[in-house]
């Protein structure tokens, strides 16, 4: 049985830049194929394989069907972890929605224009942790099936939302798609960004490294037939379970900057209208890929030996004022607030009061949950009723289950839109797609499905009003 041929994207990032190293250590078993941008960097780094044996460049655009059929001309696998992502999706959602929803299209396209309609490849896509949006306290254990509620102006999560309703719903015979969690990498300097502001302190996060991310997504080309037809929770498991206060802590003292409660305040940060959580499924994962390798101390101690010897000694001997100067000035909630920008302030705290109100770092010690769930632990299973799966979103299905997975049914959601979808589709958290974000109008949709009101009322009031087109548009 000759070699099975891989194509991976997105081999320039982290996740993907890990996939692409797992694969080169099993050449003896694939063949690999990677489809790359041609900037100047990409062109420098990959120049090392150009005309290797068993692995083929080829250089394109994803967002060019011409370059992705060649791509995917004559493969096995294809492994889809590229995408735009924040802060830079934020900075241009034009280009984020052609990258991370044309390309999907065009993979699909490609698939099927292969041997037997495509029915012999398998697609793995890469979604997101941000499509669930907000999960804080006491609500942030999340599974697949949870309603998706991207965070207002994230429009990012919502490219990876469509693109992961295409894949459910292309009609391939074998397809998955997995929420990645935060991937996190050595070179932690490089994430400082205002975007770390947005986070309120008290997000429960179950990161993963890098390099599991990428183990796992290539262990899914050994993954048997069942594995395929599902959506998966990505995260690091129990031992990867941190909240971000604490997380951030670390950080800092990693960073020889001693105690972050000196050098930052509370009402730097948001309050809610972010991303992350626990995942209380990611077991299911783990138990087909087994990529549970590294823990939360592992990463620690990755990012300790990334930090280059200067920046720790000038972390140590800095004035705490300069250091609080610097970190002051990235913090964008205080230029809402300084601003008087009306939108952010409701979304990321509901209020200017409820900002004046943020408790001081006292609130914040020992703030995890104490809710831990275990990797044996069951999980509850999705509800398999078309009329009750309806009815908890507060919507209909207008037609007679016919008990096929794949089939087609019409439903209509609580403001009488009406769509065609399968019923795994809405089993895995998707609803309608009129009333999908964007515009975030969750006060009102809220009002009308009953599944998206048990997270939304979570830290919003019923008496709330607000709907945005966009946050984050500077292109449009």
């Amino acid at each position: 049985m000759g070699k099975k041929k891989v194509l991976l994207t997105g081999a320039s990032g982290s996740m993907g830049g890990e996939a692409f190293k797992e694969l080169l250590r099993r050449r003896d078993k694939y063949d690999i194929v990677i489809l790359l941008r041609p900037s100047a960097k990409n062109k420098k780094a990959f120049e090392p394989y150009e005309g290797q044996a068993g692995l083929k460049i080829v250089w394109g655009d994803l967002c060019n069907f011409e370059d992705v059929l060649e791509a995917v001309n004559g493969v096995d696998h294809v492994l889809h972890p590229a995408a735009l992502i924040a802060p830079e999706a934020d900075k241009n959602p034009p280009l984020c929605s052609r990258i991370n929803c044309g390309s999907i299209e065009n993979l699909i396209a490609a698939i099927k224009q292969q041997p037997d309609n495509g029915d012999n490849v398998r697609l793995v896509n890469v979604c997101s942790v941000a499509a669930y949006g907000d999960r804080l306290p006491p609500i942030h254990m999340v599974r697949v099936g949870d309603p998706l509620k991207p965070s207002v102006g994230d429009f990012y999560a919502t490219t990876k939302i469509i693109a992961e309703r295409s894949v459910i719903e292309s009609g391939l015979k074998y397809w998955a798609s997995m929420r990645q969690t935060y991937i996190a990498i050595p070179d932690a300097l490089s994430l400082m960004d205002p975007i770390m502001y947005h986070q309120p302190l008290n997000t429960h996060i179950e990161l993963i490294t890098s390099e599991d991310a990428g183990y796992g997504l290539v262990q899914a080309v050994e993954a048997p037939d069942e594995f395929y037809g599902r959506i998966y929770d990505m995260g690091g498991g129990p031992s990867c379970r941190v909240v971000f206060s604490d997380y951030m802590a670390r950080m800092m003292e990693l960073f020889g900057l001693g105690d972050y409660r000196k050098i930052m305040s509370p009402n730097w940060f948001a309050i809610r209208n972010f991303h992350c959580c626990w995942y209380e499924d990611s077991r299911v994962l783990n138990e087909y890929l087994g990529h549970w390798r590294h823990t939360l101390e592992d990463h620690y101690r990755q990012v300790e030996e990334a930090i280059p010897w200067y920046l720790k000694l000038g972390g140590s001997i800095a004035p705490a004022f300069i250091v609080r100067g610097v970190m002051r000035r990235m913090a964008d909630p205080l230029k809402w607030i300084e601003s008087n920008d009306e939108e952010k302030i409701k979304a990321f705290f509901g209020s200017r009061e409820a900002w004046e109100n943020i408790p001081d770092w006292d609130y914040y010690v020992d703030a995890d949950s104490g809710e831990k769930v275990e990797a044996g632990r069951e999980v509850p299973h999705l509800i398999d009723d078309v009329r009750e799966l309806a009815e908890s979103r507060g919507g209909q299905c207008l037609s007679e289950d016919s008990g096929d997975i794949n089939g087609k049914l019409r439903w209509r959601c609580g403001f009488g839109h009406e769509w065609e979808a399968t019923k795994r589709l809405l089993q895995a958290g998707h609803w309608c797609p009129e009333c999908a974000a964007p515009p975030w109008d969750y006060d009102s949709k809220a009002k009308a499905d009953p599944g998206l009101a048990k997270i939304y009322y979570n830290n919003h009031s019923e008496n709330e009003s607000q709907c945005v087109e966009y946050l984050y548009c500077p292109n449009e």
